[in-house]
């Protein structure tokens, strides 16, 4: 059966929205936006993060921030390959990740971590508004290293990323507020 070019355009802008969604996951951790995170689930979501977290999403989003990210000055999280299939107002996708966490400790010695995943998700369009309606997460690798500092001074020195609402993307971005719902 051939596709209408308004169906085309249809699946088109949803996989956008799940894009959005996904990048929305990233921006919400790494800035410590919980408004954020919580908006890309429904409430009955179920999230699957490995041996780490199984549960509702939302009870996740609120782990994450009062239990997970307070141990690191610093998370990176970047979405590669992403692969979306629509059918009607339910989707599946599969998300391949990098996330990078800086630890310091006490004696300001730090450690980096930096790890790949697959997510394996179900969205779906409730009342006109899509979400993730389901998350499950596999690892493929992980590597833990010393950080050197020395690397962030000299020719690649620049303004760090903040994991709050320091960050320049607020200072520099209008359209980007935190607190942001999707």
């Amino acid at each position: 059966m051939t596709n209408t070019t308004d169906e085309m355009l249809r699946e088109l802008l949803v996989k956008d929205r799940l894009h959005e969604l996904e990048m929305a996951y990233c921006r919400g951790v790494d800035r410590r936006d919980a408004a954020l995170l919580h908006s890309i689930f429904f409430e009955d979501a179920i999230e699957e993060h490995g041996d780490m977290y199984r549960g509702s999403a939302t009870q996740f989003a609120e782990w994450v921030f009062r239990d997970l990210l307070p141990r690191y000055e610093l998370t990176a999280h970047y979405v590669l390959n992403e692969w979306y299939r629509v059918d009607g107002d339910k989707a599946e996708g599969e998300t391949h990740r990098l996330s990078y966490h800086r630890e310091r400790a006490a004696d300001g010695s730090a450690t980096e971590a930096t790890a790949a995943c697959r997510t394996f998700n179900r969205y779906e369009c409730r009342d006109g508004v899509w979400k993730i309606s389901y998350r499950s997460v596999a690892r493929d690798w992980v590597t833990k290293r010393p950080v050197d500092d020395s690397l962030y001074q000299g020719h690649f020195r620049m303004a760090l990323s903040q994991p709050n609402d320091q960050d320049d993307s607020y200072r520099l971005l209008s359209l980007f507020p935190r607190g942001e719902q999707l």
